[in-house]
């Protein structure tokens, strides 16, 4: 095995595990926290965040994927937007600590004010590291990562259930954020190799822009759509419907982190490096694409059929009007995986200029369903997305192929298989589970196992290569193994 492929699968390993472990800790927190808190407190947190996610994406300019796709990257232009982005970070906490009051006058919500200042710290304090995780994503060393996420998840998530039992509200929440980022951020700092000198060069800068400025632009665009719906739905409903709205978003964040999410980040500098070898590179997306569709549909199909189960169980039943928005939105689930996969093709490739074609014309068609799905209710916008989602994976994949220099069915022969188990799996189970009437627990378990079972079954049975390079690479590279280890020695240097 090559050294490429060692350290790439030793990155998913621990990107992977420490997902589990993180997110494992985050779960159990938010559940806490979603018993102790009420709808409208997430709510009013996520009116806050909303204008921080957009905000966000004018730190960075495009320039740490230019650092992670460039070959001949030096210190000096690590160094340079280190220095670029905290200068961009700190005028951004000034501005917002300013607009607050506008933004509380827009929501209506006075407390907002007091909540967005204090949350524009997070701009100086993410700004600070910024460029040594795109050093380590690089260098595909994830275990520092790793383990930098589980130590501010953890002592993030203790510190705010602690203020939510104590009564704090909404500021629990604002809490466990800022300590959160300031833990990972500071085991970051001190664990990499990495130090940022006194170099600042605007050639270096500009070097990087050259392909940066199309990825950022592309960046604006989606930050603007992906934030837009809780903007609208915030301005036009309650802050208790945003909450409900965003709990089901967050559950639907479960399906990208598990598929898509480790394996894109890893991916981008991978294919970045290979992406003159034409023969190598198509190997990779076509196994990946496979791994990607097993994974999806399968986790889409259990989250369908246990939504109410899994929102009822973890969060109570003053939860319960999420439901229906998290079953919406699992349906239209799997477009952003295997997007992840389609535009990272582009990318790697260095083509930003296609790229930022791609998303504008996918924004446009977006932008057609912000501007008629709300004329029938956040569930009608709902739908919408999945219409939409359904148009930009064609969109995705016309430009994926043409890049690859492959035909667009080379992606559609692996999807529909995929699909037709899942949505025959599916649809046969919801009719059948509805009408068993026992405790959440085990029509969870029951309902779950048969969909499981039954789908791996058809995918072996139909000899799908996504079961068979799941098998093979687990087998092969003892993955359980590993990930054992890593538990045993993940504080170990």
């Amino acid at each position: 095995m090559d050294n490429l492929k060692k350290r790439s699968l030793n990155a998913i390993i621990w990107d992977m595990a420490g997902k589990f472990a993180g997110q494992g800790i985050g779960f159990v927190i938010s559940i806490i926290l979603a018993r102790l808190l009420s709808p409208q407190d997430f709510g009013l947190l996520a009116m806050v965040n909303v204008v921080i996610a957009l905000a966000t994406v004018l730190v960075d300019m495009g320039l740490g994927s230019a650092l992670i796709q460039r070959q001949d990257v030096t210190d000096e232009h690590y160094g340079s937007v280190f220095y670029f982005n905290l200068a961009v970070g700190s005028f951004l906490a000034l501005i917002l600590f300013a607009t607050a009051p506008l933004i509380a006058s827009f929501y209506g919500r006075t407390e907002i004010v007091s909540l967005a200042r204090v949350m524009s710290l997070l701009f100086v304090i993410n700004s600070f590291c910024n460029v040594q995780r795109l050093w380590l994503r690089k260098q595909l060393n994830y275990k520092i990562l790793t383990q930098a996420s589980v130590v501010g998840t953890a002592i993030g998530g203790i510190s705010g259930v602690t203020l939510a039992f104590t009564g704090f509200g909404v500021w629990s929440l604002v809490a466990q954020t800022l300590i959160s980022a300031i833990c990972n951020n500071l085991y970051v700092y001190f664990q990499t190799k990495w130090k940022p000198r006194l170099i600042m060069s605007m050639k270096a800068l500009k070097e990087l822009w050259l392909f940066g400025f199309n990825l950022f632009l592309s960046a604006v665009l989606d930050s603007i759509f992906t934030q837009l719906d809780s903007i609208i739905i915030g301005r036009i409903f309650s802050a208790q419907t945003l909450g409900y709205y965003f709990r089901s978003k967050s559950l639907d964040a479960f399906v990208r982190n598990y598929t898509s999410g480790s394996l894109m980040a890893i991916l981008f500098p991978v294919l970045s490096t290979i992406q003159n070898e034409e023969e190598r590179y198509k190997e990779i997306i076509y196994k990946s694409f496979h791994v990607l569709n097993f994974i999806t549909f399968l986790l889409l199909g259990i989250l369908y059929l246990g939504a109410k189960d899994i929102i009822v169980m973890l969060f109570s039943d003053k939860w319960l009007p999420s439901v229906e928005y998290f079953q919406i939105i699992v349906l239209a689930g799997f477009v952003y995986p295997f997007s992840s996969l389609l535009v990272n093709i582009l990318s790697s490739k260095g083509n930003s200029k296609a790229f930022l074609k791609l998303e504008v014309y996918k924004k446009i068609v977006l932008a057609i369903n912000f501007g008629i799905g709300f004329l029938f209710g956040i569930k009608g916008f709902l739908y919408g997305m999945v219409i939409f989602g359904i148009i930009a994976l064609v969109l995705n994949i016309l430009y994926a192929a043409k890049e690859m220099k492959v035909s667009n069915i080379w992606f559609y022969q692996v999807i529909w298989k995929y699909l037709l188990i899942g949505a025959i799996s599916t649809s046969g189970l919801a009719f059948w589970g509805n009408k068993l009437n026992i405790l959440h627990i085990f029509h969870f378990l029951f309902i779950v196992g048969i969909y499981t079972v039954l789908y791996v079954i058809i995918a072996y049975w139909l000899r799908l290569p996504g079961v068979r390079f799941i098998g093979n690479e687990f087998v092969k590279l003892q993955i359980a193994q590993k990930i054992r280890q890593y538990t045993h020695s993940i504080w170990t240097k």
